[in-house]
């Protein structure tokens, strides 16, 4: 694989000694300036300069200084084996959330004295029960047994993956899974938000967004409050990446429950605090081979230059062709924070797995309409329904070219081989 090297990659490990530790060799991702170290503050005067008759005579981002990235936010899919008292748990936990209804909660405590909330909510479509916890929200499906799909899912809070680190977040959770006679047998990543925050001098603007964006998203949405931009959105909410490019500082004073994030900026002056947010779903985790936490440390920091290099950039407007305008000197020491989640491999986003339906989709399909077929041919006999079904398809493509359609097909699937050839060909 590739690897890109970048410098100041000796701040604060957000994850600790994970117990899904990376492999040997590959650094886990870290976040934060470490205490007591300088921050550099870097200008582009002379990128303004240069760039005078299309900019006003200061320019946005003129000034930054790096304060902190690292993950923001964490969602895990968790695969848990259950004792033989599960029955009992789940008419428990059914009790509880019963009695939650119309109420903020009922409280209870774990085996280990760990208080926590029933809540009546759940999770749709597939987890009934929802228990809040101090530091995460965990929510669990009725099932004993898991399948393909997690029975549990589990979400971080933002405040105890800065503050506590994921490695003791992970400990608390399997502690307190014991309390219901759970045990996990493997984690999925389900979501992660990947997060840089800087001091930005004049604060941003969305004129000077949409000058400079390059981006695969055509969707932009932006709050502006007093004719001053507040946030600006890259793509739909549910689209597998989402950037956010908002002022952080602003919102830490509106909520006044994020006030701790002062401690690591190292900073008390709120004003003009941005953050560079991608939301990562599930999609784009699988996309770029994402599975467990192993592959989400080895591969942190490649996704950061992936998303920061061919996702979304901000470029200076100074040629035709988007993708050969210089980086805007702001912009670059977003890219650098690459390095600061870690080895910065090459990452590789594959997308026919995702948007390509396996055979036994249309199977599935073909079979769910056979019934309908067959009634239309006023006969209950399914090898009599299928010779037909047969027949009349091949007529309907007798005159067609359907060794065509089967490449383009082929070439969509990235299939490398040759329809019909030898099965190790790839």
């Amino acid at each position: 694989m590739k690897e890109y090297h970048f410098h100041n990659s000796d701040a604060r490990d957000q994850c600790g000694n994970l117990t899904h530790s990376p492999p040997e060799g590959v650094a886990e991702p870290q976040a934060g300036t470490p205490p007591g170290e300088p921050e550099q503050s870097t200008s582009m005067a002379s990128s303004v300069t240069r760039h005078a008759t299309r900019h006003a005579l200061i320019s946005p981002a003129a000034e930054f200084r790096y304060l902190i990235c690292g993950i923001d936010s964490l969602d895990l899919g968790l695969f848990v084996q259950w004792d033989e008292n599960w029955p009992e748990s789940v008419i428990n936990l059914q009790e509880k959330k019963d009695a939650a209804q119309g109420n903020n909660g009922i409280l209870d405590k774990t085996c280990a004295d760990r208080e926590f909330l029933h809540l009546p909510s759940g999770k749709a479509p597939n987890y009934r029960f929802h228990l809040k916890f101090a530091e995460y929200e965990l929510y669990l499906a009725i099932s004993e047994v898991f399948g393909q799909s997690p029975n549990a899912y589990l979400s971080i809070h933002a405040e105890s993956i800065w503050k506590d680190g994921i490695h003791k977040i992970l400990e608390l959770i399997a502690l307190d899974l014991l309390n219901f006679g759970g045990n996990i047998i493997k984690v999925k990543v389900s979501r992660v938000d990947l997060c840089a925050d800087f001091k930005v001098s004049p604060g941003l603007t969305l004129p000077f967004l949409q000058q400079h964006k390059v981006t695969k998203s055509s969707e932009v949405r932006s709050i502006i409050k007093s004719e001053v931009l507040e946030t600006c959105y890259f793509a739909s909410p549910k689209s597998p990446v989402q950037l956010r490019i908002y002022d952080k500082g602003k919102e830490v004073l509106s909520m006044g429950t994020k006030l701790w994030f002062a401690e690591h900026w190292g900073t008390d002056d709120f004003d003009n605090i941005v953050r560079v947010e991608y939301q990562l779903r599930r999609t784009f985790l699988r996309q770029v081979g994402i599975d467990s936490l192993d592959d989400l440390f080895q591969k942190c920091g490649g996704i950061w230059f992936y998303l920061t290099e061919e996702w979304f950039s901000l470029r200076m407007p100074d040629k035709v062709q988007q993708n050969r305008r210089e980086i805007h000197p702001w912009w670059q020491e977003v890219q650098n924070c690459a390095g600061r989640f870690g080895f910065v491999l090459e990452v590789q986003r594959q997308y026919s797995s995702d948007f390509m339906a396996s055979a036994d989709w249309f199977f599935k399909h073909i079979a769910g309409c056979m019934p309908a077929i067959a009634a239309r041919m006023k006969t209950d006999d399914i090898i009599k329904a299928l010779h037909e079904t047969a027949e009349r398809v091949f007529e309907l493509w007798r005159n067609r070219d359907f060794s065509g359609k089967c490449r383009i097909e082929a070439i969509k699937l990235g299939y490398r081989g040759k329809l019909g050839g030898n099965d190790d060909e790839k």
